[in-house]
């Protein structure tokens, strides 16, 4: 029994000494998901990450990332190389893990089970940390965006130029329309060369509509696809963060750790946070005497990821705000304000069958609230 016992403590202790001299983070989950034993990287993972449990944060997520693929022992063969990302918010940076899970199943020496074996399912976990690789992926993309941005910024104006001409010429093109129709009613008692010089008029002014109108950009169709919002407005800020800086504003980011990834495009989406803090830094630039500060909070709620964007510019006025998504209304009367930024955020948020209000009981500055449902039906 000694000699039993001691070569049991010596192999434990092995199998201990392997487990926590492994450079990744393992831990075995039993079926209900507790963790019953750890290396010594997971439990520096529980202080680094300060959540409760990171394999209850790793199975959330992955069962988010698999599906209907991920039922508790399900798969024969496991998983492998399942990324999944940690954004502690404030000053931290988002960490990445690369997940590779074992099912196996073990019978339970308990007394209870001894004339009826039973066996139970257990899950061996580990994860790699791959934040390095995802950073240097991440500059190098972040140049290609700020590229692909500028252009898609190029062809936005463009499109808001031209769309903007053809509003205002559509005005004074009613009016020739409708004087020519009061004189083609009058009949004999009209001038005939005023008709036929309204005629004209009109012709040509359709003929200069529909010109325009074949000048518009196309915009190339994009597919929805799974989109992590953390990492999106991570990027927006990113591609903000100059202004930021000559701005001496404070950014408050308080992202919830893991999100579920929202189906969506991806340009759009990014194309309207833009607009939404674009909007938040103009307000704050001319107000002086204030403090400049953004907050931004993400969050889940209902089967949707909800975002809060707030800034401690003058705000909206009452009187206006019902007229703030109207196309070319602006009260900023520059070249680059045309009034259809918002008119653009509103456009996104309907395709994504999503919500966004402007919270009136906030007296501060502006606070805008985005709901975006995570599963989204395209329409046809």
């Amino acid at each position: 029994m000694h000699h039993l016992e001691q070569q049991l403590h010596y192999q434990k202790a092995l199998i201990e000494s392997m487990v926590d001299a492994a450079p990744a983070v393992i831990a075995l989950l039993d079926e209900n998901g507790r963790v019953i034993l750890d290396n010594h990287e997971y439990k520096k993972l529980v202080g680094d990450l300060r959540v409760r449990e990171p394999a209850a944060e790793f199975l959330r997520a992955l069962r988010e990332t698999l599906g209907e693929t991920f039922p508790w022992g399900g798969a024969e063969h496991g998983f492998r190389d399942k990324e999944v990302s940690f954004d502690p918010g404030g000053k931290g940076q988002p960490r990445w893990f690369s997940c590779s899970g074992v099912w196996f199943r073990e019978q339970d020496g308990s007394v209870a089970h001894f004339f009826k074996p039973v066996r139970q399912t257990y899950l061996l976990l580990m994860a790699n940390e791959i934040t390095s690789l995802k950073r240097q992926q991440e500059a190098v993309g972040m140049n290609a965006m700020r590229a692909l941005l500028a252009e898609q910024e190029r062809v936005r104006s463009m499109r808001e130029a031209l769309q903007a001409a053809i509003f205002q010429m559509q005005g004074p093109l009613n009016l020739i329309a409708a004087a020519r129709d009061l004189l083609e009613r009058r009949g004999a008692h009209s001038d005939p060369a005023l008709r036929h010089a309204l005629r004209q008029a009109t012709t040509a002014g359709q003929d200069a509509l529909e010109r325009l109108r074949a000048l518009i950009p196309e915009v190339p169709p994009e597919a929805a696809a799974p989109v992590n919002i953390n990492q999106l407005l991570r990027e927006v800020l990113e591609l903000c963060k100059q202004r930021l800086l000559a701005g001496g504003m404070v950014v408050d980011w308080k992202p919830t750790p893991i999100l579920p990834a929202v189906t969506a495009r991806a340009s759009r989406l990014r194309s309207m946070f833009k607009q939404l803090l674009d909007n938040a830094l103009d307000a704050m630039e001319g107000n002086r005497h204030q403090p400049r500060e953004l907050r931004i909070v993400t969050g889940v709620r209902d089967q949707s990821v909800e975002v809060v964007i707030e800034d401690t510019g003058p705000g909206i006025p009452p009187d206006l705000r019902w007229r703030i998504f109207e196309p070319f209304f602006t009260t900023r009367r520059t070249a680059t304000h045309t009034g259809l930024g918002l008119a653009l955020v509103q456009e996104v948020v309907n395709e994504q069958r999503g919500v966004i209000a402007l919270d009136s009981g906030y007296t501060a500055g502006c606070r805008w609230h985005v709901s975006l449902p995570i599963k989204y039906a395209e329409s046809a």
